[in-house]
């Protein structure tokens, strides 16, 4: 779960770059004509990111009525098929730190997400700011599905605030072989709304697993390093290299789930005394 920018790119530029060789004209004769509504719908969803408010956005949007297969087509074969569209998808999806998804902190971005489903609000298709970088698994585990109320809406990286406090935890279960527990500790400046909406994108995309098996094989590849340290300069410098790891990974993401595992380890006295040769 990482926070993006929003792109600068707008969905009037956007409009432009699908329509400007679509080859079937009454299509992108439709689509033109429905920029001035793309402009207000994006100004209300941008207004109701900020706002927190995007599940009630619906009933605001310009009405699509039979233009609705038109808005999806400039998505499908505008902003994905064509040469100057890709140009701009492609841009939007290099918005992901260092292609990592946000939506999971793990796979690969390699395609742009939805956040609300353009088959629910296709006047909405082509707006970068409902465009999310994300990994093809998350893509599809999310599918279409729209948000009923606030308690059902993912975290949307544009636009939801984690802040800089330590909210993701690692418990360390000291048996052979160890394992690494994730779990959300929701911070103090949270509201229990948005605590609730963390915990459920945690659990929606099943990061706890996910990141379980991920810290598996690091606990692995690490457990050579970690032990020579140990033998060479002790507990207590093995200590500071695991926190000065957890502070690197922090810098660059803020909490993921690299930067947990190696604070949790270097919390643990079982570890830093030479639990990593039971691993």
């Amino acid at each position: 779960m990482l926070q993006l920018d929003i792109p600068e790119l707008t969905v009037a530029e956007a409009a432009v770059a699908v329509t400007l060789r679509m080859r079937l004209q009454p299509h992108s004769n439709r689509i033109r004509a429905r920029k001035s509504d793309m402009e207000t719908a994006e100004l209300l969803y941008i207004t109701a990111g900020h706002g927190e408010t995007l599940h009630n956005l619906s009933g605001e949007l310009p009405a699509t009525g039979g233009d609705g297969e038109y808005l999806i087509y400039a998505y499908d074969s505008g902003l994905v098929a064509s040469k100057a569209g890709r140009d701009v998808y492609d841009q939007i999806l290099a918005g992901a730190p260092y292609e990592r998804c946000p939506l999971c902190g793990r796979g690969i971005a390699t395609t742009l997400d939805h956040q609300l489903p353009k088959s629910e609000y296709p006047i909405l298709a082509i707006t970068p700011a409902n465009l999310v970088p994300a990994c093809s698994t998350c893509n599809q585990k999310k599918s279409s599905k729209d948000p009923a109320d606030a308690s059902e809406m993912l975290l949307h990286p544009y636009f939801d605030n984690l802040g800089t406090s330590r909210w993701l935890g690692v418990r360390i279960h000291e048996e052979s072989p160890a394992r690494a527990e994730y779990f959300v500790t929701p911070a103090n400046d949270w509201s229990a709304e948005f605590s609730e909406r963390v915990v459920r994108h945690f659990t929606f995309f099943g990061l706890s697993r996910q990141y379980a098996l991920a810290a598996a094989g690091k606990l692995a590849t690490d457990r050579y390093q970690h032990a020579r340290l140990l033998e060479r300069a002790g507990p207590d410098e093995l200590r500071l290299h695991l926190k000065e790891s957890a502070e690197g990974f922090r810098s660059v993401a803020g909490n993921t789930w690299e930067g947990a595992l190696c604070v949790a380890l270097a919390e643990s006295d079982w570890y830093v005394h030479g639990g990593m040769n039971d691993i």
